[in-house]
């Protein structure tokens, strides 16, 4: 009998349905070792309860035992500790997430209803993790925060809506975000097209322990490498654009970058209206007209502004990419690459690395050409799921930019033609908050600003206690809730290491590509 009671934790004591669950600690269990966001398992009469730990409390029955205080010798063992266990004890409040029927073959379901008092609660078990997500659909992504048990995400259903990554700089989300990608490639669920900005996705990256292969090496056949620049020695094709593939819409979001003054983006409408022309004849004739005042007035601008505008274009002449004839289209092999089922990682590589003009340029332009693309398909003839993933998404998706740009455009309208977003952000709090409340399932790994805290909850259920638990996360941890897991999970993210390498390795034939029906 003593061995039985001793693998339970708990029993409970208090609850409701809106404010989750309260259990007495056994005094044999150290509270240091509960931490928030570990997961316990009530067992009901009916059902199991899987629940999360979202506080810990210290009690005392009565109030004199301050006055009287015992010191660890004084309560090791015997009579002292059973004393000392009717005065004080610890209490740990948990929220049931989901329902576990008693029959373990069975997968968890909605919670509806409570468990009774004194139900008692336990550690998870393996067997409990199992039954969280089928089998068919579940990816290994990490572990719980206090054990070596596997947790799963459903990646079907996370590439179905929109989804966020979101940390601060060092928090590990390249390496979380690789880990997704590989395992969305592997089973064949989506075509990834990524614009990747550090490139972190090509051939190989920089580890802890050395080189170690990324996308483009552990998918040879189905990831192919554009690149912006001639330099790169990874890319399988490079990008050229015409002058013609640039709309106005794609200068304007780079206009803080260009330097416009206040009425250059107004010339810019202007001007694009009345010359079909207009990138060519504001980089290339305008310059060289003698007459500028005659061209002013016959466009109806303001010279000054005229000026100014065809004087801050002229850092894109710098993009050695950006022609005013392309020998090739570049942008149409990208898609139909995706629509073969073939993922493309766009790279700027060279004199482009982190260049912010030009990954936002480049990305607008060839993802307003896909939205074109794919919103005149159908479901009879777009069957390949695409997956979008950007870096420094709020600049794309800024309260400013979001309702004419072509990722807003996509975030609202694209699930129901297979196409969606992921978002990789280390500050949600820019984005629109429209654009958040179209994230089904959010990957939120450390963050600091207040900010930045409350835009990631935005419109998400039992928000203090999500809270609660990002804030005791640590580099390479993460929370993950949403569409595609039936409950928060705080998860130490899994090793992006020779393992996982050799995992992504194995030959797969069992997974094939699904039909979504919206």
């Amino acid at each position: 009998m003593e061995k039985e009671l001793s693998n339970y934790i708990g029993y409970i004591t208090s609850g409701s349905f809106g404010e989750g669950l309260t259990f007495k600690l056994n005094t044999y269990v150290n509270p240091e070792n509960i931490r928030i966001g570990d997961f316990v398992v009530v067992e009901g009469k009916n059902m199991d309860y899987l629940c999360v730990v979202d506080d810990i409390r210290l009690k005392v029955t009565t109030d004199e035992v301050f006055f009287d205080p015992p010191v660890d010798e004084d309560v090791d063992d015997g009579i002292e500790k059973l004393a000392v266990s009717s005065f004080v004890y610890n209490e740990i409040s948990i929220f049931p997430y989901l329902s576990l029927p008693k029959d373990p073959n069975s997968y968890g379901t909605t919670v509806k209803t409570l468990p009774t008092h004194f139900s008692k609660v336990r550690s998870v078990k393996s067997t409990d993790f199992r039954r969280i997500i089928p089998e068919k659909n579940a990816f290994y992504i990490g572990t719980p925060l206090t054990s070596k048990e596997k947790l799963y995400i459903d990646l079907e259903k996370l590439s179905m809506r929109n989804s966020g990554l979101f940390g601060i700089t060092g928090s590990g989300k390249s390496f979380f975000a690789r880990i997704i990608f590989a395992g969305l490639i592997k089973n064949k669920i989506s075509t990834l097209l990524i614009f990747d900005m550090h490139n972190e996705h090509g051939r190989s990256i920089r580890s802890e322990s050395g080189k170690i292969d990324s996308l483009a090496s552990l998918f040879s056949e189905s990831v192919k490498i554009f690149d912006v620049s001639k330099s790169s020695k990874d890319a399988n094709t490079y990008i050229e654009i015409a002058y013609e593939d640039v709309e106005p819409e794609d200068v304007v979001l780079v206009s803080d970058i260009l330097q416009f003054s206040p009425k250059s983006e107004e010339t810019l409408e202007i001007v694009s209206r009345r010359r079909k022309d207009w990138l060519k004849f504001l980089l290339d004739e305008y310059p060289n007209v003698k007459d500028k005042k005659e061209v002013s007035d016959e466009l109806a601008v303001n010279l000054e502004s005229l000026d100014a505008l065809s004087r801050h274009l002229q850092k894109l002449k710098n993009l050695k990419f950006l022609k005013e004839t392309s020998s090739r289209d570049s942008i149409k092999s990208i898609i139909e690459n995706l629509k073969n089922g073939v993922s493309v990682v766009v790279q700027f590589s060279g004199d482009y690395k982190d260049d912010r003009l030009t990954y936002y340029f480049v990305s607008n332009i060839i993802t307003r050409r896909i939205f074109n693309e794919f919103s005149n398909l159908t479901e009879d003839t777009q069957k390949n799921r695409v997956v979008i993933a950007i870096e420094e998404a709020h600049k794309f998706l800024s309260k400013q930019y979001q309702a004419n740009n072509v990722f807003g455009r996509i975030a609202r309208e694209m699930r129901k033609f297979n196409v969606t977003l992921f978002i990789i952000d280390q500050r949600p709090s820019e984005i629109d908050p429209e654009v958040l409340s179209q994230i089904g399932t959010r990957l939120v790994m450390e963050l600091k600003d207040e900010n930045d805290i409350n835009a990631v909850f935005q419109g998400a259920s039992h928000t203090k206690r999500l809270v609660k638990i990002l804030s005791t996360l640590e580099q390479k941890q993460a929370l993950v809730f949403g569409y595609a897991v039936p409950l928060p999970l705080p998860i130490n993210v899994r090793s992006y290491d020779e393992g996982f390498i050799k995992e992504m390795k194995e030959e797969k034939t069992t997974k094939s590509v699904k039909d979504d029906i919206y």
